[in-house]
């Protein structure tokens, strides 16, 4: 016997389900990723990639104050089978509440207004697994925010109430930095060897304990006052990248040393400004952050000592140069300042403090309706190093970009770039947009 209420229901349950999939809206990319290395082969590291990624956003208006958003990662390398995964980059739901806007959930953070570098940005981790290809490659933390809006005013307040490192490159990888097989012998004394045959060995890695003292907080207030668009910030929380501490056994016979290396995270507060404005046809945008660390005093040689970190960078489009085509140019320039200053010195391939004077370029140039032919580099004037990447981006079709590119890396052995210099490499990118 058919029940008209349960067949009522049923028709009730079917069509609001066939509405809420109706009011999703899937967005995301294809795309196939191809590196090849054309500096020397390191037999024991991966020399190459060949992957695909599959990115799905997912993004529904469950309410007219309530709005949930997903994103999920799905790639595989044929080379390097160690970066498959499938990965949940963001998920949270946006309320909004009269004049505030609350987001929970796992979600990715961008402050600051430098086109390249940014100090102020210290909320979200990275992966470095590759270390020059991050531009898409942050990593999303479980957290709150909360945004208040006030005329031409914002203040915004995060909660992190746990810590998310940063993604560092495997021991497999060619940006896993080569360990010294031998270290100077300091007892040295015209006598025995001058340099002790060196080992590494790395320990587990020290995070901050689980609990209510490791959250993590920070607070932004941001407004535009006759042009001018500014910020300031405070943040309490993580370096999401560790300190490296090193103890050195020396055995009895004096030939032999044993490295025993600590990765530990210490926490920081960070105070920071920015701004972006225009004058004519060249924009200006900058921002510097004061980092207030553990070792204020300068008493561990693993841990920063306070410093200073700014950028500050001009835009400028040439309109008509060639066959009324124009050229887009940035150039931004990056420091780091100690105070107080103590010589604070830094391995080469510290991540931390990789520009500490540096010069910053970008410049497209449009070859045709649907190509530019693409330029960008950095500069360390303090040490000599450099990497340069020119390129060609071509819109295939509707929604398919190729990116073809090349990255030529130089400088002393002693330079961070300088020490990746047999990393030069092509890449191949296709990636279709939906």
């Amino acid at each position: 016997m058919n029940c008209p209420r349960a067949a009522t229901l049923s028709s009730t349950i079917s069509l609001f389900a066939a509405s809420a999939v109706a009011q999703v809206q899937p967005s995301g990319f294809v795309e196939y990723d191809n590196l090849t290395y054309i500096g020397s082969r390191k037999e024991e590291r991966v020399n190459g990639r060949n992957q695909g990624i599959l990115q799905l956003d997912l993004r529904h208006q469950a309410a007219p104050a309530a709005e949930v958003f997903g994103s999920l990662e799905v790639r595989t390398d044929q080379a390097d089978r160690a970066r498959d995964r499938v990965f949940l980059d963001e998920a949270y739901i946006n309320l909004y509440i009269g004049a505030f806007d609350v987001r929970l959930g796992k979600q990715i953070y961008a402050w600051g207004r430098a086109d390249v570098f940014n100090p102020t940005d210290n909320l979200s981790s990275w992966d470095y697994s590759d270390i020059l290809d991050i531009e898409d490659e942050k990593i999303g933390v479980l957290s709150a925010r909360v945004e208040y809006y006030l005329g031409n005013w914002t203040v915004e307040g995060v909660l992190v109430p746990s810590f998310a490192p940063s993604v560092l490159p495997d021991t497999n990888s060619r940006w896993f930095p080569d360990l010294p097989d031998s270290l100077p012998n300091a007892g040295y004394a015209g006598q025995g060897d001058a340099y002790l045959n060196a080992s590494h060995t790395y320990g587990e890695a020290v995070l901050p304990d689980d609990g209510i003292g490791s959250t993590q907080y920070a607070v932004r207030v941001s407004g535009s006052v006759r042009g001018w668009d500014f910020s300031l910030s405070w943040f309490d929380g993580y370096n999401d990248l560790p300190a490296v501490h090193r103890a050195i056994l020396i055995d009895s016979t004096l030939t032999d040393a044993e490295v025993f290396i600590r990765q530990e995270y210490h926490r920081r507060q960070v105070i920071g400004a920015d701004f972006a404005t225009s004058f004519g046809r060249i924009g200006v945008r900058g921002e510097a952050a004061y980092y207030l660390t553990e070792d204020w005093n300068g008493v561990d040689p693993a841990v920063d000592d306070p410093y200073l970190q700014y950028a500050i960078g001009l835009d400028y489009t040439l309109k008509n140069v060639f066959a009324d085509k124009d050229i887009s140019l940035l150039l931004e320039w990056i420091q780091e300042v100690h105070v107080p200053d103590r010589g604070t010195t830094y391995t080469i391939t510290d991540l931390t403090h990789v520009f500490r004077k540096s010069l910053f370029g970008k410049a497209d140039f449009d070859v045709g309706e649907f190509a530019k032919l693409t330029f960008e580099g950095v500069w360390n004037t303090y040490a000599g190093d450099w990497w340069v990447r020119p390129g060609l981006d071509w819109s295939v079709a509707d929604g398919v970009q190729l990116r073809v590119a090349l990255d030529l890396l130089g400088g002393p052995n002693d330079s961070f770039f300088g020490s990746y210099r047999d990393n030069r490499r092509t890449q191949v990118r296709l990636k279709h947009s939906f």
